[in-house]
Parts: C-alpha cells; structure tokens; sequence
C-alpha cells in the first residue's frame, strides 16, 4: 500500500489567510474550499452523482501531481441500512412480550430476556462487525472504490493515514435527532433489560406480588417500542449536498496531499485515503484495513480521520465511542488538544457511546491508533438538503488544516 513516489516542485499560488499560523503562506485554504465546492452534490453510492465524485476525485489527485494514484474496488450494499431500519420494529415487539411475561411465568421471562439480549447483539454488531454484508440479490450490490495516493520520507519512522469519505446520502431525519432517537431507545432498552433481570431473579428467589413493577415495566416497553418505530421512517435518498458531510474533509485531504508533496518530512510516510461507502457500512474502511492491515505497523501508524469539517465554531475530536466505552488513541488525543491550545484554536474531546458511525471506528477495532475530527455545527444539517456550502466556512478549513500540519510536524520531531 505505501508506494515510493517521484517528488517535483510545483509552482502555485496560495491564499494568504490571517497571520496568526505559521504555515498560511504555504497551505491553501482556497484550494481545499474550491474542492469541496466542486463536490458538493448528491452522490449516494450506486448513483450517477457518485460516478461523477469518483471522477473529480482522481482529478484532483492528478492536480497536484501524484502518479501513480490507486483505485480499489470493492462491492457494498444497503444492507445494514436495510436492517437498522426495521430491526427496531421486532425490537419493540419484543421488548414489550418480555414485559407481558411477568403476567405469566417468570420462566417464560427469563427466555425472552435472553431473546432480547440476542436481538441487540445482532443490531449492535453491524456497527461493530468487518464484514460488508451484501444483499442476495447481486443486481442491488454495488461495484464501488476507495482511491489513495501513498508518499515515503527518508526514514520511514511513522505512518500518517489521512481519511476521508467522498460519498454521501440524506435521510429522512438529520444526525442530530437520529442520534438522540438511538440513544433514548438504546439506553431505554438495556435499562429495562437491566431491570427486568433484577426482578426476574429477585421473584426466581423470593416470590411476592409485583403487579405494580410488572406495570411499570409494561408501560415503559411501550414506550421505548414507540419511540423506536420512528426509525422506520428514516428512509435514505440521495438528496443531500454533502459539503460538510463529506466534501470538506475530502478538499482538505487532497490539500494536505499537495502541501506534503512540496514540503516532505523525514520521518513521516503519508497515505491520502478518500473512501467510498462509509454511509452505508463504512465499507471503504473496513475493505481497506482488512485488505492492508498486514503491511501497516500497529506501534507507528496513525490515522486521522476527517468527517463532518469545516464549520466555523469549535473543533470536535473523538478518540472514544461505544458502548462499552473504547479508547482509540491517547497520544493523538494529547497531541491534537496540546496544538489546538497553541494555536488558540478552540477544541473538544467528546466520547460517542452510539447513534452515528464513522470510517475510524473499523480501524480502532483492527488494533491501530486512530481519531476522527469535526467540528461544529452541523448535525442538524447533516444528511438533509440543507447540508450546503453554507454549512461551510474557509475559518473552519483552515483551522482543520493548521492543526493537522502542527501535529504532524510534532509527530515528526519525536525522537526514534
């Protein structure tokens, strides 16, 4: 994966914006923004809009003078889409039958809590699993590409994978209450199992009348099956823009791309890795750490991953999600908070337990050290028409950028 490139000066002109970084005269902000303007359309995987997106992107890698550029293909589906969208439903159903059971037998209860917990486990596993499930049907599977380039410094003392998704989708409701729908039915539903167990065990041991529990127990499942019906209607089109969700990473990573190319370090190899698939599986993720995983040194490499940047408040950084909570990566953690304060560069560190998914999450699960930046705001725009450029701003770019080049430079100065 990581190829020795021919390196050739290129002569530029580069936007000058502010003189409170050291590296203005050198990044293009201007450069990044004009991307992310030319890919700000509709291209949801399988349609003419990502065919079109595959193709500006290899543009702009020949733009600023890689050869050679890789395509790799790969199949993906809509499958997870497919199920999250009407797992919830038998969720629901069975939620409530499991209250319904502490009327009958608590025998019958305790089956049907372990029923549950298996339904969850295989919901909760397609966000964690790294396999691209694709559909029966081979019409409905879709032929699909990550694209990257590779650049090799003298030493070769790290690796530095920076990634982005260039495809995007809209949904019926944005990230914002889709997260909060999946976080009330989530921590509803393992509550309720939680308490259900209690109660199995306490009337298993010490029988008692327990009407009044078992009501409360009812009632709280319909509720949780209620609210969990709603992501049935949250159905995926390909209507949204896509500027800040995903297009801005993209520009900025292609910019990044260009500024290694003119001014290389030592001891850093860089990957530039614009993934396809990531809002239906994170596909391209999981089909590149399998396929390379191998030929990557766990102790030095790290990957950065851009999604939903640009905007023109704070910097968000996550380096933990999941429920259990799973840490990705102290260092770069340390790393990005320590740079972003010395650039006065306002910053975040947020753990996301679930209701959204991102490309690093496949990579922290291989065992590599990874963190995924964004920034605010956003959410309520994100996989809506109204996710524009407006979403965007050159401040938030250049922001991302500035750190990024600062961290990597610190990475680049440790000692061996």
């Amino acid at each position: 994966m990581i190829l020795k490139s021919k390196q050739r000066k290129e002569d530029l002109e580069f936007n000058i914006i502010g003189d409170n970084f050291p590296n203005d005269k050198i990044l293009d902000v201007d450069r990044a923004y004009q991307i992310t303007k030319r890919l700000t359309f509709p291209r949801l995987v399988g349609s003419d809009g990502e065919k079109k997106a595959l193709e500006i992107v290899l543009d702009e890698f020949k733009k600023v003078g890689y050869n050679p550029i890789y395509r790799d293909s790969f199949k993906t589906s809509f499958y997870n889409l497919i199920v999250l969208r009407y797992a919830f439903i038998p969720m629901g159903i069975c939620l409530i039958l499991l209250a319904l059971s502490f009327f009958i037998n608590y025998w019958l209860a305790l089956g049907l809590f372990l029923s549950n917990l298996y339904i969850a486990k295989k919901v909760l596993g397609l966000a964690t699993t790294d396999k691209i499930h694709l559909l029966k049907n081979k019409e409905k599977n879709y032929d699909t590409e990550n694209i990257y380039t590779d650049l090799k410094s003298k030493s070769s003392k790290a690796t530095v994978v920076f990634m982005a998704h260039w495809d995007s989708k809209s949904q019926t409701f944005p990230s914002s209450i889709r997260i909060i729908l999946f976080l009330i039915v989530g921590a509803g539903f393992f509550i309720i199992l939680f308490l259900s167990l209690i109660l199995i065990i306490i009337q298993l041991i010490f029988p008692f009348n327990s009407f009044i529990l078992n009501n409360i127990v009812l009632y709280c499942s319909v509720i949780i099956a209620i609210i969990s019906n709603f992501n049935y209607i949250n159905k995926t089109k390909n209507k949204s823009p896509g500027a800040y969700d995903n297009a801005a990473a993209v520009g900025v990573v292609i910019e990044l791309a260009r500024y290694y190319r003119r001014t290389p370090l030592d001891n850093i190899d860089f990957i530039f890795l614009c993934t396809s698939s990531e809002e239906l599986n994170l596909g391209g993720a999981k089909h590149c750490i399998q396929k390379y995983k191998n030929e990557l040194d766990k102790k030095s490499t790290y990957f950065i991953n851009l999604d939903l940047i640009g905007g023109n408040e704070s910097i968000r950084l996550i380096t933990s999600f999941g429920i259990p909570r799973k840490v990705s990566s102290k260092k770069l953690k340390n790393l990005f908070l320590n740079n972003a304060d010395k650039l006065n560069i306002k910053i975040k560190d947020i753990y996301l337990p679930t209701g959204a998914w991102s490309d690093y999450m496949p990579i922290v699960q291989k065992g590599f050290e990874a963190c995924w930046l964004g920034s605010q705001p956003g959410l309520k725009f994100v996989h809506t028409k109204q996710d524009d450029m407006g979403a965007v701003s050159k401040e938030g770019i250049k922001n991302i950028l500035h750190l990024c080049v600062n961290v990597i430079n610190e990475l680049n100065s440790e000692p061996s």
